[in-house]
């Protein structure tokens, strides 16, 4: 079993496609192009290396709203496992956007 620090990065994507999440109720798994991203204080910042490339995540499906390819989301997000980011479930305001594309 692989146990992962305790982290959480600012992102800023673009959605590439959106869809139910397998395995989460409530969630979507999207695919994402990661615009930027920043360390959020107190936390290791596991994520920023991938600015530029594609991300896989999953996002509450509220938080996603009326969200479509081309969108710019801004969230928070962490690691949970190899290969598995997740976005926090319950952001405090400011923490988590989204801007049409």
């Amino acid at each position: 079993m692989v146990q992962v620090i305790e982290n959480r990065t600012a992102l800023t994507v673009r959605l590439l496609s959106r869809e139910v999440h397998p395995r989460l109720a409530g969630w979507d798994r999207v695919v994402t192009r990661v615009l930027a991203a920043g360390p959020v204080p107190g936390f290791a910042d596991l994520l920023s290396r991938h600015v530029g490339e594609r991300l896989e995540l999953a996002v509450r499906g509220e938080l996603l709203a009326d969200a479509r390819p081309g969108d710019t989301i801004r969230l928070r997000a962490r690691v949970t496992g190899p290969g598995q980011v997740v976005a926090e479930s319950g952001p405090e305001p400011g923490d988590s956007a989204v801007e049409p594309g």
